[in-house]
């Protein structure tokens, strides 16, 4: 018996070299909010990952610093990675057309709010 070969899905349309964008994000917001959770992120997490050698370095040095400060400055520095995370998201402008303020204070009000209301509202949907 033979196989019945399925039809492959036909490519893509494309725009001249850029794809056709599916409906959700605009690529110009997706761009915007990863270029802030880098630095929101990105920085504090580069930073507690320099805080073991930095250590090593000082106690070459002959300065005795605390393991417990070490592991401290550590995961404090994780920590604000995370919480950084979720504010590059949260203080992105979503418009495409408008950039927004550089630290994102009104922005994340504004979609704090949007959050908060579409998890009201899917809580009030929800079968019970």
């Amino acid at each position: 018996m033979a196989k019945k070969s399925r039809p492959t899905p036909p490519p893509p349309k494309k725009r001249g070299w850029q794809q056709i964008e599916a409906p959700g994000m605009p690529q110009v917001v997706s761009d915007r909010m990863m270029r802030r959770m880098v630095i929101f992120c990105g920085l504090p997490t580069l930073l507690g990952l320099l805080a073991f050698p930095s250590s090593y370095l000082l106690l070459q040095q002959g300065l005795k610093v605390p393991v417990v400060a070490v592991v401290g400055v550590t995961l404090g520095c994780f920590g604000l990675g995370i919480v950084g995370l979720s504010y590059g998201i949260l203080s992105t402008c979503w418009d495409a057309e408008r950039q927004g303020h550089w630290l994102g204070w009104q922005e994340l009000r504004i979609n704090w709010g949007r959050m908060r209301a579409n998890s009201k509202a899917n809580r009030n949907n929800a079968p019970t």
